[in-house]
């Protein structure tokens, strides 16, 4: 999925940097679509150039001798980015949360290690919650579109809340 993010980001804004695609992802709290890290930016960057999806322009800018390399999609980087938008676009899979997992076999533990695991999705539910506040308040910085996903995601997390609550009392 990351290689799309690059891939569109460079539709949008051609000859950019790679470090402003990746400060774009950032503000644009694209994290809460894809886990990345820088590392893995500069890898899909690099394994996208080699697959001549990309390649860099130098531009000689004013008053700088030093040559700077910015990105630029190939004729390949623009079918790529088509193929990936539909495939990704076109998926539709269950929600997968692990948490559901062990839930299956509550009644092979002690209730107070899921009172434990549940206090523990509580509080890693309301901090997603108030993250996505977070990001929501200053939605003149985000895609619109993004702003709607974030607060879709934040009903899910709420959904999720409530029914960690709910769980709680049966213990």
């Amino acid at each position: 999925m990351i290689p799309l993010l690059i891939l569109g980001l460079l539709k949008e804004k051609p000859q950019s940097y790679g470090y402003e695609l990746l400060a774009d992802m950032e503000a644009n709290y694209f994290q809460y679509l894809v886990r990345f890290t820088k590392g893995s930016f500069y890898y899909n960057i690099q394994q996208l150039e080699e697959k001549n999806m990309i390649e860099k322009v130098s531009i000689n800018e004013e008053g700088n001798e030093k040559e700077k390399n910015r990105y630029i999609l190939t004729e390949s980087g623009e079918r790529e980015f088509e193929r990936l938008f539909v495939k990704y676009g076109s998926e539709n899979e269950p929600i997968t949360f692990p948490f559901y997992t062990p839930m299956l076999f509550v009644n092979q533990v002690e209730p107070d290690e899921i009172k434990q695991l549940l206090e523990m999705q509580i509080k890693q539910t309301r901090k997603k919650i108030q993250m996505i506040d977070s990001a929501l308040q200053t939605q003149e910085q985000v895609r619109p579109i993004f702003a709607k996903m974030m607060e879709n995601s934040k009903r899910h997390h709420e959904v999720n809340l409530a029914w960690f609550y709910e769980q709680l009392t049966d213990y």
